[in-house]
Parts: structure tokens; C-alpha cells; sequence
């Protein structure tokens, strides 16, 4: 904070959607803001690649790139996790200067509005550019079915952070009345005992522990989490604690190198892996500890990218930058009008001969002009851009 602020302007310049809302005399993560807005930005990045590697139908597909399936694998088994863990972290931090309840408020302000406002264009648009892409063609009216309102499509991880609220709120609630209950005393030591222990096993350098939860809780759905809320919420609440384990965090900002270095390694086992098993098929007994195998490598990617990101954003990118804040603040806009941007732009090169990879950067470098440019003159300043990231000094 600067000496000319008072409080409440910076209270509000550090106003960060949709987790980043701090307390005038607590230090802003600089770095993990901009680590916030790297991974929404690399939403563009994931979407641009689908077209370009097997997808069993899923995607309209164009000729297939073993390089960009490989920088697809990468970015998408980090991405989510680090979201997560940052929103746990930093849901942690404005609960301990504010209020739950204010914490609430503000992911109903910032999550809860722009999911309903954002939800149904999103859902009307995005089958006539799917049917162009599967058809050449934009299908109209028949596009316009009852189930496409009841698909978030990329927007499903908003639901999740309202779902935490509810989570974290029946936490509070029950351990509020197990206080009440037994004698403050006794729950106050049983509660410091069982901390230490859990502190003591999960929030160890060596994340072996959190890395075998996560392997079994993922095994239901094979590593994905849009219908994982039990993994969303094993790397929230990770987050969530981390917060109060400074230790581990200024580990990993001394280390970060290192966690990095072996995530890379298991990564690269874990795309050898994939590459040799082919598209995963559950009635194949055979493969079946070969498919755990990846499930597991998936898990360590996951946390040791995250780590390792996490520390390398703040020991290289933690102090204050006009520029990080800018893209920062853009980054959740952006994120929220990307889907129906670069699917339009991807399948509408499906006729043009030249390479796919060329296409796949001109694909990402066109959307994120559009995102950037419409978030300074159309958003940035105006009711839209006080909806995503509240008020500015």
C-alpha cells in the first residue's frame, strides 16, 4: 500500500476476481495473481488444441499433431489444480482478514452472477458453432435443444467454487457446535492434536500422502474433474491449508526448481505411458494396472507442477507489475468469452491446407486479441468489468 492510499482505495485496487479480494494491510501475492491468470489464459491454449488429436468424437477434429497433444497433456494436468489450490489459498487468506459471511457475499457477487449471466448465451451459441463443426453447417433452430441449458460447458468450474462455499460453511458450522458441545478445553486440545497430525502428514515437502489420496479418489473418473467434486475439493482444501502452513509455501519458493525438475520427469513417463496404452478402454482387464500407473503419475504431475509453479511464481514474479495486474484482471473475462471464440476459429480453418500447428497458433494468437482488445474497450471500466472485478481506485 502506498503512503498517499487510505484504505478503502486499496482495499479496492487489489479487488481480484473471482479470489483475489485482500485486506488493505495484507500483502498481496503478486505472483500467484499472475500464476491466477496464466492458467485461465491457458483455457484458450487447451480448447485451440482439441481438434488436433484423438478425441473418440468428442471434438470436431481436423488432422492430428503428436506435438500439440503433447502440450495439451501437459497444460491440462497442472491447470485445474493450481486453480484450485490458489482459490483454497486465497479463499483462506480474505476469511481470516474478513469473514466467511464476507467471503460468501463475494463469490456471490463475483462466481454466482456471472455463471447466471454468462451461462444461457453461452449454451445457445456454442451448439450452432459445434454443429458448423461437425457439419460444415450451422444447424439453426434444431441447435436448440432442452439439454443444452443444463450443460455449464467451460464454465463448470464455477459451480465447484459455489459449491465450496457451502462445503466450507458447513465445516465452520459443525465445528462451531462440537465447541459448544464438549468443553472448549478438551476440544481445543483434541483439535491441536489431530492439526498436528494431519499438518504433519499432508503438508510435508515430500507430498507423498496428498499424491496416494488423490490417485484413489481420482480412479472414479479417471483422472478428470468436472464430475470430480471430491478431487476439486481435496486440492481446494489443500490450498485452503496452505495458507496457514507458510513453512511449505516458502519451501516451495525456495525449491521450486525441484519439484519442477521431477513433475517434468513424471511427466514425461506418464506421456510414454499414454502414448503406448492408446485410447483407454475399461473392459480391457489387461491394461488395467497400466491404467493405474497413469492415474498415479497423473496425481504427482498434478502436485508437483503445482508446487513448483506456485513457487516459482512467487520467488520470480512476486513483486508488483502494471502489466501482470492488467492481464490479471483480464484474465477472468477472457476466460469466461474464449469457448465460442477459438472453437469458431479452429473450425472455420478445417478447409484451409497449411499445417495444423501453424493453425493452432494463429487460432490462439487471434483469440487472445479478441479477448484482450473487447476487455479494454468493451469491459475494463464499465458495469461488466465492475460485475467480474469489482470497484477500482
Amino acid at each position: 500500500m502506498s503512503r498517499d492510499q487510505s484504505p478503502a482505495e486499496t482495499a479496492e485496487s487489489l479487488s481480484v476476481s473471482p479470489d483475489v479480494e485482500l485486506q488493505p494491510d495484507v500483502i498481496r501475492y503478486h505472483g500467484l495473481d499472475a500464476l491466477r491468470a496464466l492458467a485461465m489464459a491457458m483455457g484458450i491454449v487447451l480448447h485451440a488444441a482439441l481438434p488436433y488429436f484423438f478425441t473418440d468424437g468428442f471434438w470436431p477434429a481436423d488432422d492430428h499433431s503428436k506435438p500439440i497433444k503433447a502440450i495439451f497433456e501437459f497444460i491440462h494436468i497442472w491447470r485445474m489444480p493450481v486453480f484450485f489450490i490458489l482459490s483454497g489459498f486465497l479463499s483462506a487468506l480474505v476469511i481470516s482478514r474478513r469473514s466467511t459471511i464476507y467471503w460468501a457475499d463475494h463469490r456471490f457477487k463475483r462466481v454466482a452472477l456471472p455463471l447466471f449471466i454468462f451461462w444461457i448465451p453461452i449454451a445457445l451459441v456454442l451448439p450452432q458453432i459445434f454443429g458448423y463443426g461437425f457439419k460444415g453447417q450451422f444447424p439453426g433452430a434444431d441447435g436448440i435443444k432442452a439439454e443444452i441449458f443444463f450443460n455449464p460447458n467451460h464454465l463448470w468450474f464455477l459451480i465447484h467454487l459455489l459449491l465450496f462455499v457451502g462445503i466450507v460453511g458447513i465445516i465452520r458450522l459443525i465445528s462451531s457446535a462440537t465447541a459448544t458441545i464438549f468443553r472448549p478445553r478438551i476440544f481445543k486440545a483434541s483439535w491441536a492434536m489431530f492439526k498436528r497430525i494431519f499438518v504433519g502428514v499432508i503438508y510435508l515437502p515430500v507430498p507423498l500422502a496428498i499424491i496416494i489420496i488423490l490417485f484413489f479418489v481420482l480412479i472414479p473418473t479417471g483422472g478428470e474433474l468436472i464430475a470430480n467434486l471430491a478431487g476439486t475439493s481435496i486440492y481446494f482444501f489443500l490450498g485452503y491449508g496452505l495458507f496457514s502452513n507458510m513453512s511449505l509455501f516458502n519451501r516451495m519458493k525456495s525449491y521450486w526448481v525441484y519439484y519442477v525438475i521431477f513433475a517434468l520427469l513424471a511427466f514425461a513417463a506418464y506421456l510414454w505411458l499414454i502414448s503406448e496404452l492408446g485410447a483407454y478402454d475399461p473392459k480391457n482387464e489387461e491394461d488395467a494396472a497400466l491404467w493405474g500407473m497413469v492415474l498415479l503419475l497423473k496425481a504427482t504431475c498434478a502436485i508437483l507442477f503445482s508446487y513448483g509453479f506456485i513457487g516459482l511464481s512467487e520467488a520470480k514474479f512476486g513483486s508488483d507489475s502494471h502489466t501482470w495486474r492488467w492481464l490479471s484482471d483480464s484474465a477472468y473475462w477472457i476466460y469466461l468469452v474464449h469457448l465460442p471464440i477459438v472453437t469458431m476459429i479452429t473450425f472455420a480453418m478445417f478447409s484451409i491446407s497449411i499445417p495444423v500447428e501453424i493453425k493452432f497458433i494463429l487460432s490462439i494468437i487471434m483469440t487472445s486479441v479478441i479477448g484482450v482488445v473487447t476487455y479494454k474497450y468493451l469491459v475494463r471500466g464499465t458495469v461488466v468489468g465492475l460485475l467480474l472485478n469489482g470497484k477500482r481506485s
